[in-house]
């Protein structure tokens, strides 16, 4: 898409910046430009769609935390940030960690619907343009209310741009009227958006992306027939795995043919710190740590055996970093393992390893998902331009697999499915005779290394009601002694080997967001989640 976005300010007077393209300039004159002139002219009219597309949440700009460190997946270097609070447990009403949901999600919804209410008075809107339009604000609109859903469960369903004489103590629909109303608006954008873009519209929705997050909602849904065939109807189109896993989250393979659905950055136009926020403690230009992998992670990889570390032969615990899945490789940092040249030691005593700094790793691994070797930052800047990606084909395999496995049982698509992922990697297939069961875990334990800090896990574990067990006891590092010992003690005492690294605490208010209380206040017709 745009690799600038261009923010557009909706109220009576809008200002062109010196981005807009030579056609606008030509049609307008430099300076202000009236809201009524705006909804007469489409290319102004795309501008205000661009902003919308501003306000989608990416997992780089968090507030100096990705969000799998608020799962057992990972454990921030630093302890102040906000969401350290899902850790803890001890956020509430007034402090939700990602309390700015709420009140941006429905700005940008506020967006969606005044454009809606204007765009069939904008001349030529029922042509090619105005329709793609129209299907890619009904693309941001659903995608904005899936996510306030996820958090909060049923929200209020507003379509029109509320004006100040009207009734704004509206009440809250249920979960099941959001999910009803998300997937007619996906519904109606697939029939309006192309199967692909080209030049500086790459990056816009498409057809693929509104039926993939179909897909994905009807799969929180729990509607599982249905969830299938969304995602079959995107494993029909031209969509393909990358071949480097690695390399499908580097700048240098943007938008490649994975690539559902993704935010776009250019530095220095539009860029993100993950690279800074994340990078190897004492091994790259200010490197502070960020999102320390944990051991249940590094647990979750199989051995090129296709077996776990506490079953697979190919398991030596003095080496147990051997033999492993190469996603593992791909995603984790650990001790040995080379950055940027030179040897990364998180042992105790080493350049970035435990106890190094206040910004080195928690855990004894780093992240190296989304990280890019050849990362240089420009003059008077630290920011990154590799795009956040929200939809990727993986997933939507892996959407298809756990739907189609809970409706129909582990049949051969399943399998299928499963395998072209762990075929991409050179992982062997699934064994035979799994069953539903079986096949279940098979498939979740999948989603959590396929999709490894991309903000999946979080989730997951939610919509699978098993958060109040795998997030409500202690987090595991690997702690290695100076010369690169596994077990025993080290110079101070400590043990070696797997250590806790901080108990967490998950309560079952904590499965849904509470809303913000400033909204309760406001509205005395908007409900609490129970025991907030």
């Amino acid at each position: 898409m745009m690799k600038k976005i261009i923010n557009i300010l909706p109220i009576l007077t809008l200002s062109l910046f010196i981005s807009c393209d030579d056609s606008i300039l030509d049609k307008k004159p430099l300076g202000q430009i009236s809201d009524a002139s705006v909804w007469q002219d489409l290319a102004l009219v795309e501008l205000q769609v661009n902003d919308i597309y501003d306000d989608l949440p990416d997992g780089f700009n968090r507030g100096w935390y990705m969000l799998a460190a608020a799962t057992d997946d990972g454990e921030n270097s630093y302890v102040w940030p906000s969401g350290q609070a899902f850790n803890r447990g001890d956020y509430d009403a007034s402090n939700y960690p990602m309390g700015g949901t709420w009140n941006g999600h429905y700005s940008a919804i506020r967006k969606a619907n005044e454009f809606f209410s204007r765009i069939d008075q904008v001349p030529d809107s029922d042509g090619d343009l105005g329709n793609r339009l129209k299907g890619e604000v009904g693309f941001l609109r659903a995608y904005f209310y899936f996510d306030l859903s996820r958090h909060y469960g049923g929200v209020p369903l507003i379509t029109t741009p509320q004006g100040l004489d009207e009734d704004l103590l509206v009440s809250r629909n249920n979960y099941e009227e959001c999910v009803d109303f998300v997937v007619a608006e996906l519904d109606k954008a697939a029939a309006l958006l192309p199967d692909s873009h080209s030049g500086s519209n790459v990056g816009r929705a498409t057809k693929g992306a509104a039926l993939a997050l179909k897909g994905r909602v009807l799969l929180y849904a729990e509607r599982w027939a249905q969830s299938a065939q969304a995602s079959k109807d995107v494993m029909d189109m031209n969509y393909a795995l990358f071949g480097d896993y690695e390399g499908i989250f580097h700048s240098s393979n943007e938008n490649n043919d994975e690539v559902v659905f993704d935010i776009q950055f250019n530095e220095p136009d539009r860029s993100h710190w993950a690279q800074l926020f994340n990078g190897v403690n004492g091994h790259v230009p200010g490197g502070w740590g960020g999102t320390s992998p944990t051991q249940e992670l590094v647990d979750s990889y199989e051995l090129t055996d296709g077996e776990l570390y506490s079953d697979s032969p190919l398991y030596d615990a003095n080496s147990p970093y051997d033999n492993r899945d190469p996603r593992f490789y791909a995603s984790i940092i650990y001790d040995g393992a080379v950055w940027t040249g030179s040897e990364v030691q998180t042992r105790l005593g080493g350049v970035g390893g435990i106890g190094f700094s206040g910004d080195a790793t928690k855990t004894g691994y780093y992240m190296r998902k989304f990280m890019e070797e050849d990362f240089q930052p420009s003059i008077g800047s630290l920011g990154a331009s590799n795009n956040w990606i929200l939809i990727r084909y993986a997933e939507v395999l892996l959407n298809y697999a756990e739907a189609q496995n809970e409706e129909a049982g582990p049949d051969a698509t399943v399998y299928d499915a499963v395998n072209q992922v762990r075929a991409r990697v050179s992982m062997p297939p699934l064994p035979a005779g799994l069953s539903q069961s079986e096949m279940r875990d098979r498939i979740r334990r999948e989603r959590r290394v396929e999709l490894a800090f991309e903000e999946h896990r979080f989730w997951d574990v939610r919509r699978w009601r098993i958060a109040d067990d795998v997030l409500n006891k202690p987090i595991h590092g690997m702690r290695i002694g100076p010369n690169g010992e596994f077990s025993g003690t080290g110079p101070n005492g400590e043990t070696l080997g797997r250590f806790e690294v901080e108990n967490r605490v998950f309560e079952s208010r904590h499965y849904l967001a509470p809303i913000p209380q400033g909204e309760i206040d406001k509205n005395s017709n908007l409900t609490q989640n129970p025991n907030w």
